[in-house]
């Protein structure tokens, strides 16, 4: 995988559903390190039947870009059959309501659930719903043509709908609506684009870092912003205090996390919060 020397950047994911413990949390840049976590959230714990194909670790998925910022974003990774995905999602729906509770306690533990499903759909029947969110958001010259696919839109609209639920009723039917919508992307699979993920943001994030944004709430963005600025004035005194010559794996990380504010500022303007 090409690399530039040194740039190594931070390999966890950011926890929005960690609640904030106090004023001093915003000094404090949460990520989540267990195994139903980040390493859960890039699909490395897919194992038995989810797991289809084992890749070397030199070999990127056939879903996969090629292009020249494989960094964090193009992970390779085993890749999931049709059927697998859309049973794994029923499943987790399943399991969620098998637990009960009101919706609004229902949708992150769905949502963590889901989320190495989703990336796979997104991946595998994307097309150019990455590039049609990012773009509108991150270029500053006019877009050369329409971007036509609308998965993510249509994800991140159930997800609302689940949200915002007061029974379990039409949160189940949000749900559904969310599966169907993979169910459908998936019937003329096409790849999905980077490209805006690669020009604009040059491959610091990966892809469930993205949906994560896109799903979350106004506040847990804010939250999230927060955290990213306490950590990153840490980084910058770090820096100032070291004479000489400083870490490549500090730049690296500031960036990372650069990339991850633009794109959380990004997000709330176009909620329009």
């Amino acid at each position: 995988m090409a690399q530039k020397p040194g740039d190594q950047t931070i390999p966890a994911a950011p926890d929005f559903s960690a609640k904030k413990k106090g004023a001093s949390s915003a000094r404090t840049d949460k990520y989540i390190k267990t195994e139903t976590g980040w390493k859960r959230a890039v699909g490395e714990d897919m194992a038995g039947e989810l797991f289809q194909k084992a890749l070397t670790p030199s070999e990127a998925a056939p879903v996969v870009s090629q292009g020249a910022w494989r960094e964090r974003a193009f992970i390779p990774r085993g890749v999931m059959a049709r059927d697998a995905m859309l049973q794994a999602l029923r499943d987790e729906l399943q399991k969620v309501l098998e637990v009960g509770g009101t919706p609004a306690r229902l949708v992150e533990p769905l949502l963590e659930a889901w989320l190495p499903v989703l990336r796979q759909g997104v991946e595998q029947a994307g097309g150019d719903c990455l590039d049609a969110w990012l773009a509108p958001m991150l270029r500053t010259k006019p877009l050369p043509r329409p971007f036509p696919s609308a998965l993510l839109d249509t994800l991140g609209g159930a997800f609302e709908v689940m949200r915002a639920a007061t029974g379990l009723e039409p949160f189940t039917a949000a749900a559904q609506g969310a599966i169907g919508a993979i169910e459908q992307a998936t019937e003329n699979p096409r790849r999905v684009s980077f490209k805006v993920l690669e020009r604009e943001l040059e491959g610091k994030l990966e892809v469930h870092e993205l949906l994560q944004i896109r799903f979350a709430t106004v506040a847990q963005i804010r939250d999230r912003l927060e955290e990213l600025g306490g950590t990153m004035d840490s980084i910058r005194d770090q820096l100032k205090s070291m004479p000489g010559a400083k870490p490549d794996g500090m730049y690296s990380n500031f960036a990372r996390l650069k990339a991850e504010s633009r794109l959380l500022t990004a997000e709330l303007k176009r909620r329009g919060a």
